[in-house]
C-alpha cells in the first residue's frame, strides 16, 4: 500500500501520515514493510537497513549524508521517482504545494512526476472547514519557525517565547496564508485524481475510523485498533500525549486530569516506547506530534484575535470563495470552549476569548465547529 498526503500544512497532515504507517505495519507486522518517508521532494537516500537486512529509502539518512546542506533540493522530480521505483517496501509520504513552488522544476517534470504519483499511490488530499483556525495557526508556526513539535521539552522550547510574549498578526500575513490555501486546492484540483479526502473538522474526531476505511485496508481481515494493539484508545493516548506538554507552562491540572493521567500512563507509555522503535527501526522519522494549541489557547497567544477575526470576515465578504465562510465571534467562543474542555476538563474552559460584537454576513453552525488536533 502507497499511500500519498497532499497538504498545505497545517491539516493534520503529519498526524494523518504517521497513523497511517502505525496502523499498517501492526496490521501488516511488517509484510510488507510500510516507511513514512514525510516529504518526498526535499531528499530521499538508499541505504542497508540492518533490522530488516534490506535496502530501503530514508529521511534521517539525507541528512547524515549532506549536514552542511540539510535536505534541500538536491534531487530532480525524475531521481525521486527513479527512487520510488526501485525500492522493494511499500510507502506513506506527502507532498506539500510550498515545496514543489519553493523547487521551481519545469511544468513538464512536474506533470510526469504527478503523473507518476497517481498512477502508483492512493492519494488523500487534506482540507479544513475553518480557515480562519487554519490561518492563525499559520501565524503562529511563521512566529514559531517550527510546524510539528514531538516532545515535552521541544514544545516547551519552542513556545515559551510566545506564551510569555503573545504575537501580533497582522492582515496581511493573515490574507497571505488564505491565498495559499486557495492555490493549494486550484493545484490539487489541476493536477491529481484524489482517492479519499482527509477534512479536518469532519474526520480528525474519528481518525481512527477514517483510516481503517480507506481502500487500502480493504483487504486486510480483523483490522486491529489502537486500543486492539495498545491497550488504550486513540483519543486518550492522544490526550495524555497533549495533557503532558501542559506541564512545563504551569498548567494547574484539575483532579479529574491528574486520574486521567495516572489511570492511562503506564499504556500511554508503552505504546511510545513502540513508536521510538519504529524511529530507530527507520520506519518513521519522527513519533506522532503533540497537539500544539487549542483554538481556546490560540486565542491566548494572539493579542489581536478579535481584529483578526473582523478582518477574516471583511476577507470572505469581499472574495465570496466558496470554500470559506464567516464566523460569528459567539459560535467560535462556545466551540472553542467545548474543544478545549475536551482536551483538559471543564473547570479550565470558561473563559469567553473574542468579545466583539460584529455579526457577519454568514454564521456557521456551532454543530460544525469540532477542532481535534492541529
Amino acid at each position: 500500500m502507497n499511500v500519498l498526503i497532499l497538504t498545505p500544512d497545517r491539516v493534520g497532515s503529519t498526524l494523518l501520515q504517521r497513523l497511517v504507517t502505525v496502523y499498517a505495519n501492526i496490521n501488516e507486522n511488517y509484510n510488507p514493510l510500510t516507511i513514512n518517508l514525510h516529504e518526498l521532494t526535499n531528499g530521499l537516500i538508499p541505504y542497508h537497513n540492518t533490522k530488516f537486512n534490506q535496502t530501503v529509502l530514508g529521511k534521517k539518512q539525507s541528512m547524515e549524508a549532506r549536514p552542511q546542506a540539510g535536505w534541500g533540493y538536491f534531487q530532480s522530480l525524475e531521481t525521486i521517482v527513479n527512487l520510488l521505483e526501485n525500492c522493494k517496501h511499500d510507502v506513506t509520504a506527502r507532498l506539500a504545494h510550498y515545496h514543489i513552488k519553493n523547487r521551481n522544476d519545469s511544468l513538464n517534470d512536474q506533470l510526469a512526476f504527478y503523473q507518476y504519483l497517481n498512477d502508483n499511490f492512493h492519494i488523500i488530499s487534506c482540507r479544513r472547514k475553518n480557515l480562519f483556525e487554519h490561518a492563525m495557526s499559520w501565524a503562529i508556526a511563521g512566529e514559531s519557525k517550527n510546524l510539528n513539535v514531538y516532545s515535552v521539552e521541544q514544545k516547551y522550547e519552542i513556545f515559551k517565547n510566545i506564551h510569555e510574549n503573545k504575537i501580533h498578526v497582522q492582515n496581511d500575513v493573515m490574507e497571505k496564508y488564505l491565498l495559499h490555501y486557495h492555490e493549494y486546492l486550484d493545484w490539487v484540483d489541476r493536477h491529481f485524481n484524489v482517492n479519499s479526502y482527509f477534512e479536518y473538522e469532519r474526520d480528525l474526531p474519528e481518525i481512527e475510523k477514517f483510516i481503517l476505511n480507506l481502500n487500502v485496508f480493504k483487504d486486510k481481515k480483523n483490522l486491529l485498533t489502537w486500543q486492539d494493539r495498545f491497550n488504550i484508545n486513540w483519543h486518550d493516548w492522544n490526550r495524555v500525549h497533549y495533557l503532558l506538554s501542559l506541564i512545563p507552562f504551569n498548567h494547574e491540572f484539575s483532579d479529574e486530569e491528574k486520574s486521567f493521567i495516572k489511570l492511562n500512563i503506564d499504556d500511554y507509555t508503552q505504546c511510545r516506547i513502540f513508536i521510538q522503535d519504529l524511529q530507530d527501526d527507520g520506519i518513521v522519522m519522527s513519533g506522532i506530534p503533540i497537539k500544539l494549541h487549542t483554538l481556546k489557547e490560540k486565542a491566548d497567544l494572539i493579542t489581536n484575535i478579535d481584529q483578526c477575526l473582523l478582518n477574516y470576515n471583511k476577507w470572505v465578504g469581499i472574495n465570496q470563495p466558496s470554500y470559506a465562510i464567516s464566523y460569528h465571534p459567539e459560535t467560535l467562543t462556545q466551540a472553542a470552549q467545548l474543544e478545549h474542555t475536551n482536551w483538559t476538563s471543564a473547570e479550565s474552559a470558561n473563559k469567553s476569548l473574542i468579545t466583539y460584537n460584529d455579526i457577519p454576513k454568514k454564521q456557521l453552525a456551532l454543530s460544525d465547529l469540532v477542532w481535534i488536533n492541529d
